[in-house]
């Protein structure tokens, strides 16, 4: 009767798969079904395992008994009693090992088996009837081995659709991101686009682009000004027919960047056109679809053009400057001048300087000026001796209308011309009482009145005074206010004659060839060893001015090559042939042998100095703080040329032959001849002097 209630529900088993909780509750099932049927004291369900294709136990009714029954089974696959039930498919009644008896019915499916039935049978347990019983049997576990395929399948379809869901919502994300992330990409190209079109168009200095056929693709508003062209009348056009006087100085640039795929930076050339001549810096670069393929044919260029006519211009004008560096001379005197200037630069004193004429005072306050904090404001020079009394204040000061006669309208004076810079007063020393009361009121307050006016005005000025007097001695003379003076000299810069400073006269003449030969053009190369004597021997009353007109005089009479004797100004030659005469002995004996070259001071390699230095001039190009190596052939300060004429024997003092030694450098031989005598003359004197030097 059971049996025949059990026949009538598995008519409906495993309709409800989507409601299997497990493999495990159908195993649980099946069990419960076969227990109805037969009387088990132990139910197992054996599965195979997908990957290692052996029956392991996946379910057994008692717990304790799974390890009893998985011990019975691997006795009866041992024996082949497992595989014999496994072909049956079938319910198969074997006996277990310690006599009890044991019910096999393998799972089979359309696909074959997938695990076998064990079941324990109970001692007194009837087995079913063959007929219906084990029809039963075969029934229950085909249902429940197709339905544990089938919940596998479900399983593993469940799973598929969520890994499918997982991975569309992830590609979902991914897209999503990735579309945000073009988004954004060509939001921030057209960004960047509009950023080097920006760039482009703003830049200062003009840029073209051109294709390999040099047909122009674009240019910015700043090479529409240079060359006067409207950049949407130039699109496509050929370069050459563009820009026909243009082409020339560009052509080589292009054929680098576009022939041979090369760079050109900073490439210098000269352009003309329309009567204009600019000075032109190029760079170029080829064009290429990837960046980094330098092998690839360029598809065209990009040319930047810099304007530097003007910056060459102001070059030459700084070049003219005078600065602390430039002024040329090696001597000690004037190495502690240079020190001297370095200070004065920084602050913002009055400066008075003095020395005789020509020794290039003017020079001075061009350098403190153009070194100072106030470079940038104007430098106003002003000579003294030049005007009268009347003029000279009105110059200084200004005047109004109808001041005195001829004042037609208010003019301004040098002072509030010179605001926020410096006012060079040369030959301070010559003016009246009237004006030095006028500058002392100057200097204490910075105040001043027009001439004809009562208004007080003010001037941020900073004072530069020169002259080539004796100051002292005109202060003594009544000529001079004390208390000017005294205000002008807070800081003083004594400036040594060219007398004084005799080594300094090879790099001086050096620089003003360089500069006669620029503004004369001519090509003089050095002077002379015999020339050289002269100008070692002159006196120079004229200092370093008349220097630089002796080389201008010899360069303009020689023209090429070397300034010799006959080259040189007659009052020259008459001043120095006597001593010339005198000692033309011990001068030829040390002596090198003439050279081809100039052997006194070569200008091979010397460094050009900078046009525009005034007459009085003691600055060049690079400063020559020591004779070059290449003069010692030649001139040495104190090796061939005697110095001026020594006092008499009887006249020299133990600090004129210490002085002597010293200039000689401690040559015994060599200062003797400076001083004109013998070399045991001079020990005798040091002897009866008690010099130990």
């Amino acid at each position: 009767m059971r049996a025949l209630e059990l026949a009538a529900t598995l008519g409906h088993y495993g309709a409800t798969l989507d409601a299997v909780e497990s493999e495990h509750a159908i195993l649980r099932d099946a069990a419960s079904k076969l227990e109805s049927l037969m009387a088990f004291s132990c139910q197992s369900f054996f599965m195979v395992d997908e990957q290692s294709f052996a029956f392991s136990p996946v379910w057994t009714s008692a717990p304790d008994s799974a390890e009893h029954m998985a011990h019975e089974v691997g006795i009866l696959i041992e024996d082949r009693s497992f595989a014999w039930a496994l072909g049956r498919n079938k319910p198969t009644v074997v006996s277990a090992s310690n006599g009890e008896r044991l019910l096999l019915h393998p799972l089979t499916t359309a696909t074959g088996p997938i695990g076998m039935f064990v079941g324990l049978l109970r001692k007194n347990a009837e087995e079913p009837s063959a007929d219906i019983g084990y029809y039963l049997i075969t029934v229950i576990l085909f249902a429940t081995a197709t339905l544990v395929e089938n919940f596998r399948l479900f399983q593993r379809l469940e799973q598929s659709n969520v890994t499918l869901e997982q991975q569309v919502t992830e590609r979902t994300k991914e897209l999503t991101a990735s579309n945000t992330q073009l988004t954004g990409a060509l939001d921030e190209n057209r960004h960047y686009r509009r950023y080097l079109e920006t760039v482009f168009s703003s830049m200062l200095d003009p840029l073209i682009t051109v294709d390999r056929e040099l047909n122009i693709i674009s240019l910015n508003t700043a090479a529409e000004r240079f060359f006067d062209r409207r950049a949407d009348s130039l699109m496509g056009m050929p370069f050459s027919s563009a820009f026909p006087h243009a082409i020339d100085a560009f052509g080589q640039v292009f054929a680098s960047a576009i022939g041979l795929g090369q760079s050109v930076r900073e490439f210098r050339t000269q352009y003309r056109a329309e009567g204009m001549e600019k000075v032109l810096v190029l760079s170029c670069a080829p064009l290429r679809s990837q960046a980094d393929s330098s092998q690839e044919a360029a598809e065209g260029a990009v040319l930047l053009i810099r304007d530097i006519t003007r910056i060459v211009s102001l070059e030459k004008q700084l070049q003219a400057r005078h600065s602390f560096r430039s002024i040329v001379g090696k001597s000690e005197r004037m190495q502690k001048l240079y020190t001297l200037l370095e200070s004065l630069a920084e602050v913002d004193t009055t400066v008075l300087v003095t020395g005789e004429s020509g020794t290039g005072k003017e020079l001075i306050a061009d350098a403190l000026h153009h070194n100072g904090a106030r470079a940038h404001g104007p430098l106003i020079k002003v000579n003294c001796t030049a005007l009268s009394e009347s003029l000279l204040e009105s110059e200084l000061f200004g005047h109004v209308r109808g001041a005195f006669t001829g004042a037609v309208a208010d003019k301004a004076g040098r002072f509030e011309a010179a605001e926020g810079g410096t006012i060079f007063l040369d030959e301070i020393g010559d003016v009246s009482q009237r004006i030095q009361i006028l500058l002392l009121r100057f200097l204490e307050s910075k105040e001043f009145e027009r001439v004809g006016d009562t208004t007080t005005r003010k001037a941020d000025v900073r004072i530069v005074a020169a002259t080539n007097a004796n100051l002292a001695q005109k202060i003594q003379e009544g000529s001079f206010r004390a208390d000017l003076y005294y205000r002008l000299n807070v800081m003083h810069v004594k400036l040594p004659s060219l007398r004084e400073r005799r080594d300094d006269i090879p790099p001086l003449a050096s620089h003003f060839i360089t500069l006669c030969n620029k503004e004369l053009g001519t090509r003089i190369t050095g002077i002379s060893e015999d020339a050289m004597h002269y100008f070692m021997r002159h006196q120079w009353p004229g200092n370093v001015r008349e220097l630089k007109h002796v080389i201008e005089h010899g360069s303009i009479l020689a023209r090429q090559g070397l300034i010799s004797t006959e080259h040189l100004t007659p009052e020259m030659l008459e001043l120095s042939s006597p001593f010339a005469q005198q000692h033309q002995a011990p001068i030829s004996a040390h002596m090198p042998a003439p050279m081809s070259a100039p052997a006194s001071f070569p200008m091979q390699g010397q460094p050009a100095a900078p046009a525009g230095n005034s007459a009085n001039s003691m600055a060049g190009g690079t400063p020559q703080h020591a004779v070059p190596p290449h003069m010692s052939t030649g001139y040495h300060p104190h090796a061939a040329y005697p110095m001026p004429p020594r006092p008499a024997f009887h006249d020299l003092s133990p600090e004129t032959i210490r002085e002597a030694i010293l200039a000689a450098r401690g040559n015994k031989a060599l200062a003797a001849r400076q001083l004109g005598i013998g070399r045991a003359t001079l020990y005798r004197k040091m002897h009866e002097l008690g010099i130990s030097v």
